[in-house]
């Protein structure tokens, strides 16, 4: 038992050295009031994940909804300005990027994504710099499967998606910090932590390995760094929870529905996809409600958050087919798949200190409006 203590020791001895270089403290300021975002200053935690092209990864909530000027600061006190390159409409992550020659001084190693390595029970570090005091909390995965925590009732929050729950002490500052395991590898994105206990929630990064290899593919051979980069995100503009097969049951699910589901779907499933809200005059508007009960897509069964995101995202500006039940109806809708960044505002009019966009998708599911309505996201003096 000693002598496998040790080498867990000198396992995590190992990792942390590699990792914690690739940490940095995130210093960003909103310049203005945007969409969920308001105007004012921050810091929070990033980490490299493509040293070459120079990209950290961080939060959403972090790289912000809008205009930003943030600037990272490496364990050995290197201050370097760093630019938003892309941010993700829904769920809770984003990227930076910087210039990798501005680093003279530092010898550090990118942190490789490993969603697949995230399981239950797995041990677990979480690498915190808060002001270059670097912290590291140990923890466990307990849950992957989650719900998304609901952070405000106008402001950010992720849908669509499970979290990974663990018990980890979390404070302000920690958001965007890597979760590590013993070989050094993120198996996920620190997001938020409760105000009751210790519970933290994590990200998985199935779709952050997704946006990052396209955006790798953004990439000029020579070497250019683009401003931006397009990541195909679809939208049906619908809410989704995953309910247990008990309450799906409930809402008149059929026993030999169930029994199909059950023995095609990956060992532990638990539950199906129903439908919790709709947008108005979205995609599938007038077509499903709340309570419809998700069987397939495109003749696959989808019992998954990522497979159904997988799906839609493949299908940007073309049809989808969907079966589902409805109060134990089977019932085939067809919906076609919008682009989810038509519905997410990228430019803004300032008028006498007043900030006015088109009103978001995250805002039009809070206030139940349709998207592209106008939104006053500072007042000012008007």
């Amino acid at each position: 038992m000693e002598t496998v203590s040790s080498e867990t020791a000198e396992d995590w001895r190992r990792a942390l050295s590699c990792v914690v270089p690739a940490v940095v403290v995130l210093h960003a300021t909103a310049p203005r009031a945007f969409d969920t975002g308001v105007a004012g200053s921050s810091h929070a935690t990033g980490f490299v994940v493509d040293k070459s092209r120079g990209i950290i990864l961080t939060n959403h909530h972090v790289v912000g909804p809008g205009p930003v000027v943030a600037e990272a600061i490496f364990v050995n006190r290197e201050e370097i300005p760093v630019y938003a390159i892309y941010r993700d409409p829904v769920h809770d992550f984003g990227f930076f990027r910087y210039d990798p020659a501005a680093i003279k001084y530092l010898k550090y190693e990118e942190i490789p994504v490993t969603p697949e390595a995230a399981s239950m029970g797995l041990g677990c570090m979480l690498i915190h710099v808060d002001w270059i005091q670097v912290s590291i909390l140990p923890g466990t995965l307990a849950r992957l499967d989650r719900e998304a925590p609901n952070y405000t009732k106008d402001g950010y929050n992720d849908f669509n998606t499970f979290y990974i729950q663990a018990a980890s002490g979390t404070k302000g500052g920690s958001s965007g910090s890597p979760v590590v395991d013993c070989q050094g590898r993120a198996v996920a994105l620190n997001a938020g932590g409760t105000t009751s206990r210790d519970p933290a929630f994590y990200l998985p990064l199935d779709r952050v390995v997704r946006t990052l290899n396209l955006i790798r593919g953004c990439w000029d051979p020579l070497g250019s760094k683009p401003e931006s980069a397009y990541i195909p995100r679809g939208t049906l503009q619908v809410t989704f929870q995953h309910k247990g097969f008990e309450e799906t049951r409930r809402l008149g699910l059929r026993n030999e529905t169930e029994q199909g589901v059950r023995l095609v779907s990956p060992a532990g499933e638990t539950g199906m996809l129903v439908v919790d809200s709709l947008v108005p005059d979205g995609p599938a508007d007038k077509h499903l409600e709340p309570g419809d009960v998700l069987i397939r897509m495109n003749g696959e069964i989808v019992t998954q958050f990522l497979t159904m995101e997988s799906l839609i995202d493949e299908s940007v500006g073309r049809e989808i087919n969907l079966q589902i039940e409805r109060g134990g109806t089977p019932l085939t809708v067809k919906l076609k798949v919008g682009d989810l960044h038509s519905i997410t505002p990228n430019h803004f009019l300032e008028v006498s200190g007043a900030v006015i966009h088109p009103l978001s998708y995250q805002q039009a599911r809070h206030f139940g409006f349709k998207c592209g309505l106008v939104y006053v996201a500072e007042p000012g003096t008007v």
